[in-house]
């Protein structure tokens, strides 16, 4: 089983951890125009590289941010991609949407939209969300192996990894979930404290993503 804690403490163990994780919450808020979410994806993957290649526990340098735009871009495909079907099913509330603003029938439209994307959301957009939640940990650190959009989209491979480490995984998401309702308390240090706890939790998460992989070769190897 993966060690929590080592995680959780990990971010802290850097000496230019105050400054490191400033210049990441700035990369946050340029992800308000799409720039920075890209290159923060890059600083997490390389964040659970060094752990799967057992480096010394501290945080990457931001520098070399170019590298980072590329390798979180590739990232980014691959989270898309993955929430694709999801992003489909809202399609049909969309098209009943603008019809509904087109036609006479608009109120009887605009009730079957909105039955419908209830029914989707709770049905399928929900537990199909959940699902990625709890296999992106795997996905992660298959795409921070070799950097390969292909290895993370294997959904076989993926599979088989979560069969073998199903409760580590579950752990995973849940610690992550928690952790992002905990960032939510940062409001009582305004947005900044938001930002800051958001990225700790992506850290951890990004940490134990690494070490599930070194579990995962730790039983390849023993079998």
């Amino acid at each position: 089983m993966i060690d929590i804690s080592r995680s959780m403490s990990f971010p802290f163990k850097d000496q230019e951890w105050g400054l490191k994780s400033l210049i990441g919450v700035l990369f946050m808020i340029l992800g308000v125009v799409g720039v920075g979410i890209p290159i923060v994806a890059g600083y997490l993957t390389q964040t659970t590289q060094r752990v799967m290649r057992r480096e010394p526990e501290a945080l990457p340098a931001w520098t070399d941010v170019g590298v980072m735009f590329v390798l979180g871009f590739k990232f980014c495909v691959v989270y898309f991609l993955y929430m694709l079907p999801a992003f489909m099913l809202y399609l049909p509330f969309a098209a009943l949407a603008v019809l509904g603003g087109l036609s006479e029938n608009s109120h009887a439209l605009g009730v079957l939209a909105g039955t419908y994307l209830v029914f989707v959301v709770f049905v399928f957009v929900i537990p199909y969300s959940l699902l990625i939640t709890v296999l992106a940990p795997i996905f992660a650190f298959r795409f921070a192996e070799r950097e390969r959009i292909s290895d993370a989209l294997d959904i076989a491979t993926v599979f088989r990894i979560f069969r073998l480490h199903w409760k580590d995984t579950l752990i995973i998401a849940l610690i992550g979930i928690a952790l992002s309702i905990a960032a939510c308390f940062g409001l009582i240090f305004l947005i900044v404290g938001v930002l800051f706890m958001t990225l700790y939790t992506y850290l951890v998460m990004a940490h134990m993503n690494g070490l599930l992989y070194l579990e995962h070769k730790r039983v390849e190897t023993a079998t």
